[in-house]
């Protein structure tokens, strides 16, 4: 358990499949560091993290499933078309910290909720569950990435 911040967060979005396909992630990525960078937003992974936000409940359709794709500033700045900007409230949330394979991200998000929330006595609350990537994988000497998984939580 962990009471997050309130984070900043530049983001642009995608919609449908995006599971198991990093080009998606990389082409958003991409869209991103074409703007940060230069503006001098851009410090990965000191103090820039690359957030995925992941907005629709349980039960929408794969083809219609929203991914944010961001990173976290340090205050709100203007941004150019296509690209969103907001603040994500602060929140206690359980933080599941992994070091994962690209195929295990999706083993680590049901982890959280199938067993350590249930099993700790939690539920989701109101807000916005997301990862905090934490390195660039492609410097891991087995390709891993090391992530947050952080839900918003309140007692059974």
């Amino acid at each position: 358990m962990q009471k997050m911040p309130e984070i900043h967060v530049a983001y642009v979005e995608h919609k449908g499949l995006h599971e198991g396909g990093g080009e998606v992630y990389d082409e958003l990525l991409g869209k991103l560091t074409g703007w940060a960078i230069p503006n001098g937003y851009w410090d990965f992974p000191r103090t820039t993290k690359i957030i995925c936000i992941y907005p629709d409940p349980p039960g929408v359709p794969e083809s219609e499933k929203r991914l944010w794709l961001g990173i976290t500033l340090q205050r709100i700045v203007p941004a150019p078309a296509g690209i969103n900007t907001m603040t994500i409230p602060e929140n206690t949330c359980a933080v599941g910290g992994f070091v994962i394979a690209e195929r295990e991200f999706a083993d680590a998000w049901g982890f959280m909720y199938d067993r350590w929330l249930p099993e700790n006595g939690y539920r989701p609350a109101e807000g916005l569950s997301f990862e905090l990537q934490k390195n660039d994988s492609c410097t891991h000497p087995e390709k891993k990435h090391i992530v947050d998984i952080c839900i918003p939580v309140r007692k059974n």
